[in-house]
């Protein structure tokens, strides 16, 4: 595999993800006539409601493809930058020489490598998953949904498989041991800047969220959101019967289809 088929993967994925997301709703602006004050007066409330949840979703499969633009907008810059190097090459024994040379200087520069979940979603953006980047990691041999928080130390060939970490200490205060996930055993956790962006999730979708002071995630319910940005949730299994627990919008994430 060439250096740079890691880059055309993602580029085609992301255009796929795009065509899908176009396919489940329409990215025209469809809405614009329904909107209108005329049209807006004649609505009843259940009408209203409704249209409000429709235009919600819709603004939220606009982010996700605007994330997927620029995945591919990443990835090309990359592989232009590539071939823009290859061409200045003059000879392979030319090429051999001057990667002796940058790394005898210590100037050698790798290209950050691009990686992304099987899981997509509407409501959580699957890529670009990069070293560092926070993750949540579905624990092998359960009998339950179980997952938790790692971050990405390494992304593997063609960016579906990653080296991960707990980076939680053990015990004696050490770094855990770092050990392979596949892209259908992650989900990528929003970066703290993306919050603002993210859509609410609509009253009793299942997802997958952190559980408070804890770096697990477990299935719960939505019952609503706040005005500050946290989801108001019910965990599965909650001894407590009907107990809402508020976690960090960016902490819940869309529970995968098993």
């Amino acid at each position: 595999m060439s250096e740079t088929d890691g880059q055309w993967d993602i580029i085609v994925s992301a255009l796929q993800d795009i065509s899908n997301a176009n396919s489940s709703n329409p990215l025209d602006n469809v809405y614009a006539d329904k909107v209108s004050g005329s049209a807006l007066d004649e609505m009843t409330p259940d009408e209203l409601e409704q249209l409000k949840q429709e235009v919600i979703e819709h603004r939220a499969n606009v982010a996700v493809v605007k994330r997927f633009i620029e995945t591919c907008k990443e990835n090309l810059g990359i592989l232009i930058e590539s071939q823009q190097t290859v061409k200045k090459v003059a000879s392979p024994e030319k090429e051999v020489d001057n990667r002796k040379s940058s790394k005898m200087n210590g100037k050698q520069t790798k290209r950050p490598r691009y990686g992304r979940s099987f899981w997509t979603s509407k409501y959580n953006p699957s890529e670009p998953i990069v070293v560092g980047s926070e993750i949540a990691y579905k624990l092998r041999n359960r009998h339950f949904e179980e997952w938790i928080q790692c971050e990405v130390v390494r992304v593997i060939g063609d960016g579906t498989k990653f080296e991960i970490r707990d980076p939680e200490p053990d015990e004696n205060n050490n770094l855990s041991e770092t050990f392979k996930a596949s892209y259908k055993e992650i989900l990528l956790i929003p970066a703290e800047e993306l919050t603002s962006e993210l859509s609410n999730y609509p009253a009793s979708t299942k997802v997958l969220a952190r559980y408070p002071e804890t770096t697990t995630f477990y299935p719960a319910v939505v019952v609503g959101h706040r005005r500050d940005g946290t989801v108001r949730l019910k965990f599965d299994g909650e001894e407590e019967v009907n107990k809402e627990t508020e976690v960090e919008r960016r902490l819940v994430l869309p529970l995968p289809d098993k």
